[in-house]
């Protein structure tokens, strides 16, 4: 063995030793990332709460794609049943579904 005190390839070199001013400032930097972390979480928590109080999902329509935004009344909303009207240019057997696709609790 060799007394080099040179680290060979792969040795772990020391740690660093850092002064109390160094410190200070780490520990004041992760304290603001993880105020801005749980700032976030909050914001998250607070969006999808929101979300879920405005969502009708007894009608199985789902979380996401709720009718309810809120700005219209019940009878001013356009049924479920009614279609939209075909883009400019488009025909009723371009926008049918493919063949054998049948939609969930569809009558057969």
């Amino acid at each position: 063995m060799t007394d080099s005190k040179e680290p060979y390839e792969g040795e772990f070199i020391p740690a660093a030793h850092l002064t109390p001013e160094a410190v200070a400032a780490r520990k004041k930097r992760n304290l603001w990332l993880g105020l801005a972390l749980l700032g976030f979480v909050v914001l998250v928590a607070i969006t999808t709460m929101i979300r879920l109080a405005n969502a009708n999902l007894s009608e199985g329509a789902g979380f996401y794609y709720s009718n309810s935004g809120g700005s219209a009344r019940e009878d001013e909303r356009m049924p479920i049943d009614d279609q939209p009207a075909l883009p400019p240019g488009m025909t009723q057997d371009q926008a049918a579904p493919p063949p054998g696709l049948e939609p969930e609790g569809s009558p057969e």
